[in-house]
Parts: structure tokens; sequence; C-alpha cells
């Protein structure tokens, strides 16, 4: 579970999940902080992490 924002960059009272199969890309701006920013392919989510989150709980996809 991660923390909400919305569009802007606002905090949002609610958790978002990241289940298996969503797909994501890196994106190029960050809102928030975060070190990476994945914007959602097959959903329409995006978030922004640490290295260390991405490197373990991501799996790169080639395609």
């Amino acid at each position: 579970m991660l923390d909400s924002y919305d569009d802007d960059g606002f905090y949002i009272e609610n958790c978002i999940e990241i289940k298996v199969g969503e797909t994501y890309e890196v994106g190029n701006e960050n809102f928030i902080g975060g070190d990476i920013r994945l914007n959602g392919i097959n959903t329409n989510k995006w978030i922004e992490i640490s290295q260390e989150m991405l490197d373990e709980y991501f799996t790169e996809v080639v395609v």
C-alpha cells in the first residue's frame, strides 16, 4: 500500500494498492519528491517510489 496523491501532487487520505500484473513506465517528472515516477500503462495511476523500493518490488519488462 502506498500513500495517495492527486494529479496536482496533493495528499489524499487513502492508500492505493499496486496489484500483480499492473504495468508502469518511468516518467520524466516528479511531483512529490520520490526518486522515480512510474506512470501506469494498464491502470490509471502514477506512483513515486525510491530506487530501493523499485529494485525490491518491481521487475523490468522489455517490450
